[in-house]
């Protein structure tokens, strides 16, 4: 679903189990700690941190705690911080799959491709 958000960005929606959004949350944990330890060369801090706020606001809100991994949510957010967590899941995935975590690898890539089929081409 597109959307315009306050600041005239093209928004999307994606609806996902809170588990998918639970495993790209701790995917962009490791994507901004990876920026941080290495002085942020492309600038992921700040948007990594910001998704993944808008993240919890989105899927906890008021209720403090997280739904049940079974839970449908839907999340909003502009085209670049859709990029950042697309390619965040594939490179982690790569990485997973490096350290011979195939389980963990086909896991991001499946949610990758989920997320990727509800985007624009």
């Amino acid at each position: 679903m597109r959307e315009v958000n306050p600041s005239g960005r093209a928004a999307h929606t994606v609806t996902m189990t809170v588990r998918q959004w639970q495993i790209i949350d701790a995917t962009l944990d490791n994507e901004v700690d990876t920026a941080v330890m290495n002085g942020d060369p492309e600038h992921v801090v700040a948007l990594g941190r910001n998704v993944r706020q808008t993240g919890w606001e989105q899927v906890v809100g008021s209720a403090e705690q997280w739904p049940p991994d079974d839970e449908m949510t839907s999340i909003t957010l502009i085209d670049v911080q859709w990029e950042l967590v697309t390619g965040s899941l594939e490179r982690w995935s790569d990485i997973a799959e490096r350290a011979g975590q195939s389980d963990d690898a086909h896991l991001g890539r499946r949610i990758r491709v989920d997320v990727s089929a509800q985007l624009p081409a």
